[in-house]
């Protein structure tokens, strides 16, 4: 296959002269792209724990949406019963945090009630002195706990707050840890490509590939000495061989500012591809003839106004 490319590369610049020279179109080749990036799903590893796949759920081609369950990864067992021991540790704190206050309160009312029998006696019988003198003493003692036990109530109260808080956060770090078990698409598109199978470690290049592919376009690569004749709106005829020959429209929206290398070919020298191109990109206008051919070459033909 290498003997050819340059033959290749050379027709497509011979090409390009031509459009040159007639002046009615520009010839590049170019790469189909999705609406936005190719996202490459990757689980997370709590611990450091070897991603093995315990469930996949789709397959190349499957529409999901964003927030679908793509992956379930091993150990999500582990994660479901530590999280549910969180939680029932949260309602252990909230009920514990409940009675210590209440028997806070509870202990100020019957503080508060004795010391109100106290002052009825005194009012209403008359006690003799040395009885009085007793009485009242008791009542003075029980008005230094009450206003003790009254201090005390807001610092149980912020304690059992804190508990509480310290058992909602580990609840929460466990929930969070259950949920990185079960991979989710970040975006609403088609799988293009998945890279395990069940049972199987996640690679480095991850357990699948999704795009959105309800839009598609070509990203071309444009000479430098033909980007001039290149403007936003201009019609394209786009050609792929997967497609047998059949030609696509498609229209210019963007243009890059910069000059870069080319990426359709190869980056050996020897293949004649370090080519100065800037990146045209053209919206398809029958997306859904290239949805499962996204980064596939084609060639393209930009038409003159």
């Amino acid at each position: 296959m290498r003997i050819f490319r340059p033959i290749v590369i050379a027709i497509l610049a011979a090409s390009s002269v031509c459009a040159q020279e007639r002046g009615d179109w520009v010839a590049c080749v170019g790469r189909i792209v999705p609406n936005e990036r190719v996202q490459k799903l990757a689980p997370v590893c709590p611990g450091g724990a070897q991603a093995v796949v315990k469930e996949l759920k789709v397959k190349i081609g499957d529409v999901v949406k964003e927030g679908d369950v793509v992956a379930v990864m091993a150990g999500e067992d582990a994660a479901k019963a530590a999280l549910a021991k969180a939680r029932a540790a949260l309602e252990v704190a909230k009920t514990a945090k409940d009675i210590k206050i209440l028997q806070q309160k509870n202990l100020i009312a019957d503080l508060e009630g004795e010391s109100q029998q106290i002052g009825n006696v005194i009012s209403e019988k008359d006690p003799p002195r040395r009885e009085r003198e007793e009485l009242e003493y008791n009542q003075t003692t029980l008005a230094r706990r009450i206003a003790q036990s009254r201090a005390m109530l807001p610092l149980v109260e912020s304690n059992q707050a804190a508990i509480v808080s310290q058992a909602r956060a580990a609840a929460d770090e466990a929930q969070a840890v259950y949920e990185s078990y079960f991979v989710k698409s970040p975006v609403s598109g088609r799988v293009l490509d998945t890279h395990v199978k069940e049972g199987e470690a996640a690679p480095m290049e991850g357990i699948c590939e999704i795009a959105d592919t309800g839009k598609v376009f070509v990203e071309a690569e444009v000479y430098v000495s033909d980007v001039a004749k290149v403007k936003v709106g201009q019609k394209a005829q786009i050609t792929c061989d997967a497609l047998d020959g059949k030609t696509f429209d498609g229209r210019v929206v963007a243009i890059s500012r910069t000059v870069k290398n080319n990426k359709v070919f190869s980056s050996d020298p020897s293949d004649y591809s370090n080519l100065r191109v800037v990146r045209v990109k053209i919206e398809l206008q029958e997306p859904s003839a290239f949805a499962n051919l996204i980064g596939s070459q084609v060639n393209v033909r930009i038409l003159a106004d």
